[in-house]
């Protein structure tokens, strides 16, 4: 069984078609990390959704600059986002912690020695810290491509015995995931390029990256050691598959 986890949780899973927040579905993953946690397992959630807090709270003017208008959406939402992560956890006799971060802090060693101590100091303490890109302050060279992007590097950072990867998909199938017809591939071994043969260009409403991202993102922690499972956030409890040992989506090792 895993030991430590970072697991991702994608703008889709976390949000309803209109954009706004899913609180049920959220709720249901933090009931399912809080048994993680009660079942003796060290874990980092990385999140994404402020943006679509905020989108749902704040008509931001007409006219505002797209990346204002992210910041902004960002700023507002992370509030909530996480008093909703506060009040769930809460739920279960946990504490939770707001960790924002840019591409920039994972570059100077400073600031990755300063995020690692501060991780480790949580995680003693049994808090579950709940990362995000500081989109408030993360523009142009300094944003990830995406939140898997940024799930990747904490993850290598961390050393845990496995990513997950949440999205509104069961993984990475051989034809389009709509499709009757698609089957969905299991295992795919980090060095297999292949596989992006599969993968289809158009991304999810909401979500800023895609399967080719995952993928890449997959490849690169695999490759340090780390499998990187990518399944449907939206499955029933999918994370209490983690204990079971039949994960339900795709494994890239």
């Amino acid at each position: 069984m895993y030991k430590s986890l970072v697991i991702k949780v994608g703008t889709n899973v976390l949000t309803r078609p209109d954009g706004r927040l899913d609180i049920t579905n959220i709720s249901h993953l933090v009931d399912q990390i809080a048994a993680l946690k009660q079942a003796g397992i060290s874990l980092v959630l990385v999140s994404s959704g402020a943006v679509g807090a905020g989108r749902e709270l704040l008509q931001v003017r007409e006219g505002t600059e797209e990346v204002a208008r992210r910041q902004v959406q960002s700023a507002v939402g992370q509030v909530r986002l996480m008093e909703i992560y506060r009040q769930l956890f809460h739920n279960h006799g946990l504490l939770c912690a707001q960790v924002l971060a840019t591409k920039g802090d994972f570059r100077d060693d400073l600031h990755a020695d300063n995020m690692l101590n501060c991780f480790r100091a949580l995680l003693l303490d049994e808090v579950v810290p709940v990362v995000n890109e500081n989109d408030v302050v993360a523009v142009s060279e300094l944003m990830f491509t995406d939140n898997d992007e940024l799930a990747g590097l904490v993850a290598r950072m961390l050393k845990v015995d496995a990513l997950v990867i949440l999205s509104s998909v069961d993984g990475l199938y051989d034809g389009p995931p709509e499709n009757p017809a698609s089957r969905l591939i299991v295992d795919v071994a980090a060095s297999d390029q292949s596989v992006l043969g599969f993968v289809q260009q158009k991304k999810t409403s909401f979500g800023r990256g895609g399967m080719a991202t995952k993928l890449r993102i997959a490849a690169k922690t695999a490759t340090a050691g780390i499998p990187v499972l990518l399944g449907n956030g939206r499955t029933p409890d999918i994370l209490n598959k983690l204990t079971e040992g039949n994960w339900p989506g795709t494994t890239v090792s």
